[in-house]
Formats: C-alpha cells, sequence, structure tokens
C-alpha cells in the first residue's frame, strides 16, 4: 500500500496486492491478513484523493478500499498527522457497513470531502443500525516468509 501512495505502483498493482488479504467467517466477522512495514508513513490527503482517483479509474474495485480502509486504521505505522477528515473518512473505509457503502458515487463523495470541494457531513451520536453488531474485523500478522 505505501507503495502505491509513493507512485511506485499502478492501482492494478494495489488490487494485486489486496487479493487474498480478508477471509470472511460469516456475515459480519472477517480477518484481514497485514504485514507490517518497518517504518512509520504518513498517508495524506492527496495520497487518499489518488487511491479515490484509482477506485474511479476501474482501478481498484471500491470494496478494496475496506481492507485498504482497515490496515491504515490497525496498523501502528501508518498515520495521517491529526488531518480529521482524512481520519473520519479512512474509518468510513474501514467500516463501509455503518456509514457510507462503497459505491462509486460514494467514493466520488469522498474524494470531494477530501480536496474540500464538499463539506464532510455531521454524523449523529448513535448509528442507523442501533445496537445490533454489523461488523467484525480482526487482524492477522501477515509473515513475510510465507507468501
Amino acid at each position: 500500500m505505501a507503495r502505491f501512495f509513493e507512485g511506485r505502483a499502478t492501482g492494478a498493482e494495489l488490487t494485486e496486492d489486496l487479493e487474498g488479504s480478508e477471509k470472511r467467517f460469516s456475515d459480519v466477522a472477517s480477518v484481514t491478513r497485514i504485514e507490517d512495514m518497518q517504518r512509520d508513513f504518513t498517508v495524506t490527503r492527496e495520497m487518499a484523493i489518488t487511491l479515490c482517483d484509482a477506485v474511479l479509474n476501474g482501478e481498484v474495485e471500491p470494496s478494496g478500499l475496506a481492507t485498504i480502509g482497515f490496515t491504515l486504521m490497525a496498523s501502528d505505522k501508518f498515520s495521517w498527522n491529526g488531518e480529521d477528515i482524512l481520519g473520519e473518512i479512512i474509518a468510513d473505509w474501514s467500516c463501509p457497513e455503518v456509514n457510507y457503502p462503497l459505491t462509486i458515487e460514494n467514493v466520488k463523495r469522498f474524494r470531494a470531502w477530501l480536496t474540500g470541494s464538499e463539506a464532510y457531513p455531521a454524523k449523529s451520536a448513535k448509528g442507523e443500525q442501533g445496537s445490533r453488531i454489523v461488523s467484525v474485523r480482526y487482524k492477522n500478522r501477515r509473515d513475510p516468509s510465507q507468501t
């Protein structure tokens, strides 16, 4: 993922990296295999915009944003330096069941919010789902020697 953000990998290569990284156990439970990086990496709005563009250009499936968002949130190596809107959008990607399903139309919205051409909407304190569990994701550290 960092290679994509740094411009050293294409959207197609990112999609290849995402393949097989998630295993579903039920309608709500899954495990995402993540290979933690050795170094810290700061994600910027511009990088997230590039990712939205890759989705809008058909290089990355919108559903891939769920794995990307979860990886960004679950890894100790990724940060976004207090960028509140970027953090909110990454959280939205990581759990699309709660606020915004990962559709092309919503990716256009994410992009507009990241560029500031539209204001990010306020969220209610209690989600529409109430107290029902809609998603449980676990991180499984990928052993690089087994890939």
